[in-house]
């Protein structure tokens, strides 16, 4: 059986998430012990005390998704579940690294929380804001932000999540622009359109001034030659190298992610798997391909019910 694993980003997170197979599990308990030590936060506070309001902030949603979802991963290969492919949604990309032995724990950590703060700052000096747009086709909202943009306020696809619905970017007037034009195509079809937070991401030209702040940084990591594909959601296209990591780590941060062209890859597989909190990718898998076998682990019954489907039939008890 081939196995893909996806990994989400903001927005998945919640409090509590993680805590049911924390508490049963040693190896969790131990990343999570590393990272609180690494960033002298309480990630177990955080994670399973606060509020939504302050784990839903840049750095404490950057951070706490990151170990969460490399945690689960960690306790699947612990269980001997390990995957022929791996894909992060926007900062779910940091875990599949992980996953895939490119990054380690206390490395991702350390660039999502350098990100945070960088990009927080910048946001402060920035006019710019975001919308989550479902009910259009790709074609008609590229054609719109288009219009909505001039040389100096400008509106980006940010995040291709499904072939109808998307994360809108920019300034803020361009953005209202095409909040504007997608409102007048509401007798046509069902159109919804909701603010997003800023921490989302901009994926846009919009955030060099973070790259060259972040790029330091970056350079002082260690990205290893991974142990399976990472499908990046930039082109689409699977990559191995610890070199090629790097420059996708820069490149995702100002360009529009794919994510249906990482999902028209992963439907190539027996089982997919999302890994983290919440089921937003698996909900979104299932409506493009609901005959593939898709899997979110969240709590131990989603842990035995993965582990029942990726074992070996001839590891089954035999009749007499």
């Amino acid at each position: 059986m081939k196995i893909a694993m996806m990994f989400p980003g903001y927005q998945s997170q919640f409090v509590g998430m993680g805590k049911e197979l924390y508490d049963e599990h040693r190896v969790i308990q131990e990343l999570f012990e590393q990272a609180s030590s690494c960033l002298d936060i309480n990630f177990v506070k955080l994670c399973f005390a606060s509020s939504d309001s302050e784990l839903s902030q840049a750095r404490n949603a950057y951070t706490s998704t990151f170990l969460v979802s490399a945690s689960l991963a960690a306790l699947l290969k612990e269980k001997g579940v390990t995957p022929d492919v791996v894909a992060g949604f926007n900062q779910g990309a940091y875990a599949a690294l992980f996953s895939a032995d490119g990054l380690s724990l206390p490395d991702g950590l350390y660039l999502l929380n350098k990100f945070a703060t960088f990009y927080d700052e910048a946001m402060k000096d920035m006019k710019v804001s975001a919308i989550h747009v479902s009910g259009v086709e790709d074609a008609q909202i590229k054609e719109i932000c288009l219009k909505a943009s001039t040389d100096d306020e400008k509106a980006f696809i940010s995040i291709h999540e499904t072939p109808t619905q998307y994360i809108v970017a920019g300034h803020t007037p361009a953005v209202e622009r095409v909040r504007d034009m997608v409102s007048a195509l509401s007798d046509e079809k069902k159109i919804s359109i909701e603010p997003v937070d800023l921490a989302v991401g901009l994926h846009s030209e919009l955030v060099n001034p973070v790259i060259d702040q972040f790029k330091m940084y970056l350079n002082k990591v260690d990205f290893h030659d991974l142990s399976v594909p990472l499908i990046e959601a930039v082109s689409g296209k699977k990559l191995t190298s610890g070199a090629d990591v790097r420059e996708l780590v820069l490149q995702r941060m100002n360009s529009s992610l794919l994510w249906p062209a990482v999902m028209k890859e992963l439907a190539q597989y027996d089982l997919i798997i999302e890994i983290g909190p919440g089921t937003t990718l698996s909900t979104w898998f299932k409506q493009l391909y609901p005959d593939k076998n898709v899997v979110a682990v969240n709590k131990p019954e989603d842990v035995e019910k993965v582990i029942a489907l990726v074992q070996p039939k001839e590891d089954a008890p035999q009749n007499d």
